[in-house]
């Protein structure tokens, strides 16, 4: 009697344990099954066979990546008809070589310019890495301490009654404030100096203590580039162009005001308020002359992200340095991590990338280095704003990338489906 009862306790036992290993299994494949979904929304692509987008002659295509090259292509289209982009500019390297450039629209609607890959643009919040480069070289160089006050260096900088560094400011932990809207940036008043230019927001009470959070600011990057300027003992223009453009071989960028133009330089388009106010695409004003800016290239971009890849570091700075570049200090919903003047995260493939946007008027960018694949890209538009969509981007890099998640998922796939292809086929069998 003793023996049935145990029996049956057994039995009861076991079939809960199938019951709870079923459970966990069809969870499981749910969840596999979502993230492929995730992952494969970020791979569609749509043909669009009836967009005529004129392209400069001009281009470089790797023979032993054409295919990847037509479906990146296929996603940088529908980006252009999805975003009423006026032209783009798109260049990929690869274990630290140039591998895809091109561009397509037109760099002057009105006068019917063909955008070509010399085609220089407004980086916008790009040119916050390449600002932060030149703080780590200065600091290499021991020019600069980026943990001291930056008013040994800016003493003009009103005193806050808290220590802020170089450091905070590129990290963006100042407490320093951003623009309260994009009618601010239309109102800026004219400055002979990135000094005199502070004048902005100098005397504006801090936000938070500094250190104490995150909170992104263009104005850290202003005052970062007068820091910049002290500390090298020359204008921060020059500074960039000897020991940051020159060094990386990045000939077709630099920082400029509006009151000087150059011949290969895009006309800039808005489409969005205070620029349009119904949407239509209109000439975009220019910045007060003494703001400055950085006009680039989408392959320079990449010839800059190339000399922070592991595949051709240019030993402009340390290592270690570098890697306190990329190393979050803040993260937001613990996916996306800021360091200074990049941001980190991994995909939905869990692969790494360090990256940074920008939009403002006149100009969209983006720049992303994949360091663990050892792929770089950037994009760059004539339309302020534009806001890339995430998709699109990932569609464009996907092709050039390894992806060990799809890997791993398929082979689960696999072996789940093998294992309840075996459990039919044994209980058919009986």
């Amino acid at each position: 009697m003793l023996n049935k009862i145990q029996s049956l306790e057994m039995r009861k036992i076991n079939r809960a344990i199938r019951v709870s290993l079923r459970a966990i299994l069809i969870v499981f494949i749910l969840i596999i099954v979502l993230l492929r979904g995730l992952i494969w929304f970020t791979e569609r692509s749509e043909k669009y066979s009836d967009l005529y987008l004129p392209s400069c002659e001009s281009k470089t295509e790797n023979p032993k990546y054409l295919n990847q090259i037509q479906t990146a292509r296929r996603h940088l289209f529908a980006m252009m008809k999805e975003r009423d982009l006026p032209s783009a500019s798109i260049a990929v390297s690869k274990n630290g070589k140039i591998i895809w450039t091109e561009a397509f629209g037109y760099a002057d609607l009105e006068k019917r310019i063909i955008a070509c890959p010399s085609t220089q643009y407004r980086i916008q919040s790009v040119s916050k890495p390449l600002s932060a480069l030149a703080m780590a070289k200065l600091y290499d160089h021991g020019k600069l301490d980026i943990d001291e006050d930056i008013r040994r260096y800016v003493p003009e900088f009103t005193d806050k009654g808290y220590k802020i560094t170089p450091r905070l400011l590129a990290t963006h932990r100042s407490g320093i404030r951003n623009y309260r809207d994009d009618f601010e940036t239309l109102e800026a008043k004219n400055y002979d100096s990135l000094i005199e230019g502070l004048n902005q927001f100098i005397d504006d009470p801090l936000e938070f203590v500094p250190g104490e959070r995150f909170q992104y600011s263009t104005f850290n990057y202003w005052l970062l580039n007068a820091v910049i300027e002290r500390a090298s003992t020359m204008p921060f223009q020059k500074y960039m162009q000897d020991h940051i453009f020159r060094p990386l071989g990045m000939t077709l960028t630099t920082v400029t005001t509006s009151s000087v133009t150059f011949p290969n330089q895009a006309h800039c388009y808005d489409n969005v308020t205070p620029y349009s106010t119904d949407g239509s695409m209109v000439n975009s004003p220019p910045y007060p002359p003494s703001y400055l800016y950085e006009i680039s290239t989408a392959e320079d971009l990449v010839r800059f992200a190339n000399s922070l890849s592991s595949a051709s570091k240019s030993g402009l700075i340390k290592e270690v340095t570098q890697e306190m570049l990329f190393e979050p200090r803040s993260r937001h919903m613990f996916l996306i991590g800021y360091g200074m003047g990049w941001m980190s995260a991994r995909d939905l493939h869990l692969r790494k990338a360090h990256f940074h946007f920008g939009a403002g008027s006149g100009g969209t960018s983006f720049l992303i280095i994949f360091p663990e694949q050892n792929v770089n890209f950037a994009i760059l538009s004539n339309l302020g704003h534009a806001k890339f969509p995430f998709e699109r981007l990932m569609g464009i890099a996907n092709p050039f990338l390894y992806s060990p998640t799809r890997v791993v998922f398929n082979l689960l796939l696999f072996m789940l489906f093998a294992v309840l292809g075996i459990r039919i086929f044994k209980r058919n069998k009986k």
